[in-house]
């Protein structure tokens, strides 16, 4: 079974959160939900709609009852259009969002990116309009995220460039997507001797790419004018050098001509830390666990000089119940299992 507690996921998105634990099936839980919306200032909502009424959580309810409340909903689609009553899952919504659209090989199946995108996303969302809405603060507002827009809205999604492009995009594998034969390549991921890198040629000195391989016909005129109509051949020209190359010295060539490479590492070599890059930012740091001990978590993703970075440790479930109510509230509430 999956550790709620203590699984990765949890661990990361939940540092210095509390939790509280309320049964919404019963009516004493509902009833403890309502003794504890005057307490708060902003209510999410991410329960199936179908289940809102049932629960006591529907947005328009809860803004009825606390009229300076902030209430954001997360569904698929939307609570208005003609799709709002629909369900949706990651890998259906990732497709309408039009990103499973361009992602795999041409000649196959689509791929979809790993893990959650769409939530993820959706989440980012949901606290921009959340910090949003506080700075306006003018009370009672509802923010309504669908999940399947904010995949639209990612950068160099499929939407976009239909857009942009005026054109239906189509899978190019590893390749860019939507740029006609005069864009400039590569931007891509090619094998090497112990691995892959991240290929990159430098846009304003394309020809640089023929001293990097040692390979002239990377700077002739007709194949600079039409790098990514000619990428096969791109690709070849640069193959006897990358596979009888390690990537970090393949990287290392390149970024002293100015020309963007980089390694495609394993998580545990990001872990690893070879190059101290994260040590000397103190990236990696000694987190609590909720039952006990360390282990260790990504920083600050950014840093603000008049700003203190604050860490905690991930809750258990519930674990902050007993400051609800009176001692004798709690007691009665533990017995009757509603919270």
């Amino acid at each position: 079974m999956p550790d709620m507690e203590g699984g990765a996921t949890h661990l990361h998105l939940n540092r210095r959160k509390g939790s509280l634990r309320i049964d919404l099936r019963t009516s004493a839980g509902r009833r403890l939900l309502d003794a504890s919306l005057g307490e708060v200032d902003v209510v999410v909502v991410e329960v199936d709609r179908r289940r809102w009424d049932d629960f006591g959580i529907n947005p328009d309810a809860l803004r009825a009852q606390q009229p300076d409340l902030l209430v954001c909903s997360i569904t698929p689609y939307g609570i208005g259009g003609p799709k709002a009553e629909w369900l949706g899952s990651e890998l259906t919504l990732y497709a309408s969002g039009g990103y499973l659209r361009i992602g795999g090989e041409p000649d196959r199946e689509p791929v979809k990116a790993w893990g959650e995108q769409g939530h993820r996303q959706a989440g980012l969302h949901t606290a921009l309009g959340i910090v949003s809405a506080l700075y306006a603060d003018s009370g009672g507002q509802q923010i309504d995220t669908a999940i399947y827009e904010a995949l639209a809205f990612l950068l160099g999604g499929g939407y976009q460039h239909a857009w942009f492009s005026d054109s239906e995009p189509k899978r190019n594998g590893a390749r860019l997507v939507g740029f006609g034969p005069g864009h400039l390549y590569p931007s891509t991921i090619r094998p090497c001797a112990d691995g892959w890198v991240h290929a990159h040629c430098n846009n304003r000195y394309p020809e640089a790419m023929a001293v990097l391989f040692d390979e002239p016909r990377l700077a002739a005129p007709d194949l600079l004018a039409e790098l990514m109509g000619r990428a096969d051949e791109v690709d070849e020209l640069m193959a006897p050098v990358l596979m009888r190359t390690p990537r970090r010295e393949v990287v290392k060539r390149a970024q002293e001509l100015r020309i963007p490479f980089t390694e495609v590492l394993a998580p545990s070599e990001v872990m690893a830390d070879a190059d101290g890059h994260h040590a000397s930012r103190d990236f990696w740091q000694a987190t609590g666990h909720p039952r006990g001990g360390e282990y260790q978590a990504s920083g600050p993703a950014v840093r603000f000089g008049k700003t203190k970075w604050v860490d905690g440790t991930a809750p258990l479930l519930g674990q902050d119940n007993d400051r609800l109510g009176s001692p004798e509230d709690r007691v009665r509430w533990r017995r009757a299992g509603v919270a």
